[in-house]
């Protein structure tokens, strides 16, 4: 009997999780990612200079973000990782658990939708529906707007 995604919190924490919690994420058995993690990455990220105004601010970061998520998964569930994109640290914690995670990000299926759902700190939380699965991910940027947060867990009820 497989166990269901709540009881197994595959959530993997792409990227700021310790590399032996990720190697849980392959067994099913990862503690949700964005507990601590979250407000470490958030800490970490550094939004781009945005307009003046609070509503035209927050759109183009919105949709950056978005954007930079689609290209991620795409990537992951694709030709790879775009390492260009991350920053240096992040990117080497990637690496680290590629193996793990690109299959785990692959068996979530083709991506359905992707929806906006608030701001956590400095950085945005999206809620992705993919065809097996839906997950919440975190996503923040440096001051050179590289890829300074990145994580991901199943969506909370």
């Amino acid at each position: 009997m497989k166990p269901t995604l709540m009881n197994t919190a595959i959530a993997a924490a792409v990227l700021l999780a310790p590399v032996p919690a990720l190697a849980q994420a392959a067994a099913g058995a990862v503690p949700n990612a964005f507990d601590r993690p979250a407000q470490t990455a958030a800490a970490q990220a550094r939004p781009v200079a945005a307009p003046a105004t609070a509503s035209a601010a927050q759109a183009p970061d919105i949709a950056r973000s978005e954007e930079a998520l689609r290209a991620v998964i795409a990537g992951a569930q694709g030709t790879g990782f775009d390492y260009s994109d991350f920053t240096t640290g992040l990117g080497t914690q990637i690496r680290q658990q590629e193996a793990q995670v690109v299959p785990l990000i692959k068996g979530f299926g083709a991506v359905k939708t992707v929806e906006y759902v608030k701001q956590e700190g400095e950085a945005q939380m999206f809620k992705v529906t993919f065809d097996n699965q839906v997950t919440e991910w975190l996503i923040g940027f440096d001051a050179e707007d590289k890829i300074a947060a990145l994580l991901f867990r199943p969506a909370q009820s």
